[in-house]
């Protein structure tokens, strides 16, 4: 794949139509780029001289004209212009062709093709091969990395006796036209209707196009952020700061954001980022003025685009004793995480007041510098889960781990081009606790199941949805009848369909079986899963073999069979078990360890899932026994964990189907996008980013979601965005 590696200074370059890759390097033509724009050393080559190529582009100087031709208008003839017709593509790539016919040579042509695309814009690179298309297998071309299972080519090529096959291909053009061509992929689109416009600056199509975004840096905290350009930004004073301490504010104030972010660095305490993050969330139920803490999510456990190991996207619902605005209990927030007195807070002038709020972060662990950032926003919780507002948006770009780096890095432009060859398809699994004591917690998951069916046939999921009780006898069967008989059975053993929402709501408020007050949740997950494998296709009672599949359990209690493998009633109150025990629980749920992530020796990838809980987090408010093997399962699935105490269930569940819809998603990015700065388009329609009509994000999967856009199959999208250098292809 092919780069533009900006620093900031190179913004300003690309908003005027420059092309480089380092700000102070040569483009490889003799032309060095500065902030201030390009430096011709050819200026002071001497006199136009028959035979001789004065600005070594392969054309002899009396071609280009020794009676003072100047294309450009730039003040340097031609014989000693690298870029004749300032296009962006070097005379010496450009030749003497003539793909229009049009008697203009293409080194002085800036449309060479005549397809109304200028050729800076077909070819964004200036170095005349088509993106990631590979000629040869195995070929190293700089800034491509070669896709498995193609026997060493590109995206959409396969090794065909040593050649790449197709020579070209839409999928691993990234983004580039071929100049010299109309139409540049065979059967397909003209030049002019694809989607490509979306990796240009958006100066030159209007405002269509890349995203700018800008960065802030801190050498104290080694921080580097990404931000949107209407964001403000500011240092906050440390008393008495160690080492490592550092903090910055960062506030967007709009009427439809009013979004308080922050990033601070604290020295690290141990090794485990999940255990730090878990104890952030425990210092934050200290947070002074705060009357309740309840964790909607635990976020996910990962290794950040740059290496680290971070915790992303955890979220909390703090409700204060008084109405306060966001940036008020974001100033009081950043004292509470440091622990000392901090100044230089900006005035808390904007956001509703209220006494319900949402907090978003990540936790980021970096452990040679015994340091640990952390980095997120607070929003009024009526604007954070309106999805007609940006407020979520905003909140999860500063928590998603996309927009933050070492203060040193550097970033660069990628466009990712996709055929959305069908829906995603997922299978989602229920396993449900039908204890007294779960009741409102049932009719919790009963009133949301409308918007939880309706979120995801507007995110365009094929899904279907099956319900399993506790019972020890249950065997993992599903529920498909409307009973109140606390024994009913449950009915055929199927999955439900989008269209009976209803069935699914009776079966969430009555699982099937009666447990008899003791809770075998795992082991229904697993038989739930096992007794519906061999996947097969068109079987209502059989896992499908193209779909993502996903397990969430719904429980207040730990599960029985922990318990009596040596859990018993000593520990499931306990947040984090004595090592002993936890090496015991490590121990009894690696076989569903093994079976959810593909790795069971009977069923392999068929059985492997995300698992998600909604059960007893550490310092629930409810007295929910801790989901020890549970808990376990999440982690090695990247699941999420929501309390199971908090009032109403439905911001969690919008979290876990944005999930699920991540996970199913065949759009997924080739590296880890800056996510504020993506820009999505489907043929000649720039989406917008939007919870209600257009695209999103999922940070968990690093896909793309469609939102309430129909698109035929074959649809050709590109995606632009900004991403930090020190990174690899996305990270699983």
């Amino acid at each position: 794949m092919y780069r533009f590696v900006l620093t900031l200074g190179a913004l300003a370059l690309l908003a005027t139509g420059c092309s480089s890759e380092f700000v102070g390097n040569t483009d490889g033509g003799g032309v060095l780029w500065t902030e201030s724009g390009p430096v011709w050393p050819e200026a002071s080559v001497g006199n136009c001289t028959p035979g001789k190529d004065s600005d070594g582009d392969g054309i002899k100087d009396e071609i280009e004209g020794c009676s003072g031709q100047d294309t450009d208008g730039d003040q340097i003839p031609d014989f000693a212009d690298t870029d004749s017709d300032n296009d962006k593509v070097l005379d010496s790539v450009e030749g003497m062709k003539d793909p229009d016919g049009d008697k203009v040579p293409a080194y002085k042509d800036t449309d060479s093709d005549n397809d109304g695309v200028n050729d800076g814009n077909e070819d964004l690179n200036g170095d005349g091969k088509l993106g990631c298309c590979l000629t040869k297998c195995n070929e190293v071309r700089k800034g491509c990395t070669i896709e498995p299972n193609t026997g060493g080519c590109g995206k959409g090529q396969k090794c065909v006796s040593g050649t790449c096959a197709p020579a070209v291909d839409f999928l691993c053009s990234n983004g580039e036209t071929d100049p010299t061509k109309p139409a540049t992929f065979p059967g397909g689109k003209s030049d002019k209707d694809l989607p490509t416009f979306i990796c240009h600056p958006a100066g030159e199509t209007g405002s269509k196009g890349l995203k700018p975004m800008k960065f802030k840096s801190d050498s104290k905290g080694n921080w580097k952020v990404a931000l949107e350009t209407t964001s403000s930004y500011g240092l906050i004073s440390v008393s008495g700061a160690g080492p490592v301490e550092a903090g910055a504010s960062f506030d967007l104030t709009g009427s439809n954001q009013a979004v308080a972010g922050f990033v601070v660095s604290l020295p690290a305490t141990g090794g485990d980022v999940v255990q730090i993050s878990n104890n952030l969330i425990n210092k934050i139920n200290s947070l002074p003025g705060k009357a309740s803490v309840t964790q909607l999510s635990s976020g996910s456990g990962k290794t950040s685009h740059d290496g680290f190991p971070t915790v992303v996207s955890t979220q909390l619902a703090i409700k204060m004793s008084s109405a306060q605005s966001p940036p008020a209990v974001r100033n009081v927030l950043l004292g509470n995480l440091l622990g000392k007195q901090v100044g230089q807070l900006p005035p808390a002038n904007f956001g509703p007041a209220g006494q319900d709020l949402i907090l978003r972060f990540q936790t980021l662990l970096r452990p040679k510098e015994g340091r640990v950032l952390v980095m997120g926003a607070l929003g009024a919780a009526n604007m954070a889960n309106n999805t007609a507002l940006a407020t979520g948006i905003h909140m999860d770009d500063l928590s998603n781990g996309t927009g933050l780096a070492t203060a040193i890095d550097t970033d660069t432009i990628e466009c990712d081009p996709f055929v959305l060859t069908g829906t995603p398809v997922a299978d989602i699994i229920w396993v449900i606790d039908e204890s007294g004591s779960m009741y409102d917690n049932r009719q919790d998951v009963a009133n949301n199941a409308k918007d939880f069916f309706a979120r995801a046939i507007k995110s365009g999921l094929d899904f279907r949805i099956a319900v399993t009780g506790v019972n020890t006898n249950q065997n993992g069967a599903f529920c498909s009848t409307i009973s109140t008989n606390a024994s009913d059975p449950g009915g055929v053993d199927r999955f439900l369909m989008p269209n009976e929402q209803t069935i699914f709501a009776a079966c969430a408020l009555n699982p099937p079986g009666y447990e008899g007050g003791s809770e075998y949740g795992l082991k229904n997950a697993r038989l739930a899963v096992t007794n519906h494998l061999p996947r097969k296709a068109g079987d209502p009672s059989k896992i499908r073999p193209n779909a993502t599949l996903v397990v969430i359990h719904a429980t207040d209690e730990a599960p029985q069979s922990w318990k009596n493998a040596g859990g018993g009633y000593s520990y499931y109150t306990t947040c984090t078990l004595p090592a002993a025990m936890q090496t015991t629980t490590d121990a009894f749920v690696a076989p569903d360890i093994a079976l959810f992530t593909g790795k069971d020796p009977t069923w392999g990838a068929a059985a492997k899932a995300t698992v998600h809980m909604i059960g007893g987090v550490c310092n629930n408010s409810c007295g929910a026994e801790i989901g020890h093997g549970y808990k376990e399962t999440v982690k090695a699935t990247s699941g999420l964990a929501a309390d199971v105490c908090q009032q109403n269930l439905g911001a969690s569940l919008q979290i876990i189907i944005d999930s699920i819809t991540g996970l199913a998603s065949p759009a997924k990015l080739e590296y880890v996008p800056i996510s504020a700065s993506l820009a999505v388009a489907i043929g000649q329609q720039q989406l917008t980013r939007s919870r209600t009509s257009g695209f999103d994000y999922s940070p968990s999967t690093n896909t793309l979601i469609f939102i309430g856009v129909p698109f035929p199959k074959g649809s050709q999208v590109i995606a632009s965005y900004r991403r930090f250098a020190k990174q690899g292809p996305s990270i699983e």
